[in-house]
């Protein structure tokens, strides 16, 4: 059994100085092995397209920024909708905000694909909490 909770992470945030915690988070918490950094949702899903042709490695775990240009996380989701549909892969999906907009909020849990919305900074007990209590997804 691997020390580690899952093997690859997806991390998608346009704010370089919070992937760098997040990832330094990830790796001292041990939550994932590999950790992919992405900067906006249209390379993610670039990225998502060539997991499914075998060109990159699938992510088991995907944190999403929900506040990004040009396509921000609920919209990335929408286009997640479809790739999961053809990928038959479900991914841990994350959102991780700051926001404090009520209507981003319930979105976010309304989302049937959203596992939890997590505050920035990651408080990576939350995180493993969450990957834990959904084991049954993988």
């Amino acid at each position: 059994m691997s020390e580690f909770q899952v093997e690859y992470c997806l991390l998608i945030d346009d704010n370089v100085v919070d992937r760098f915690v997040h990832r330094r988070l990830i790796q001292h918490h041990k939550i994932a092995r590999e950790i992919v950094e992405i900067d906006s949702g249209k390379e993610a899903l670039e990225f998502l397209n060539d997991a499914l042709d075998g060109k990159k490695p699938m992510p088991d775990l995907i944190l999403l920024d929900l506040m990004m240009p040009e396509m921000d996380g609920f919209q990335f989701l929408k286009h997640y909708e479809m790739w999961v549909q053809r990928s038959k892969v479900r991914p841990y999906l994350f959102m991780v905000s700051s926001t404090e907009d009520d209507r981003d909020l319930k979105r976010a849990r309304e989302n049937r694909h959203i596992i939890r919305l997590l505050r920035k900074p990651l408080i990576p007990s939350l995180l493993r909490e969450g990957i834990d209590q959904n084991s049954d997804l993988k």
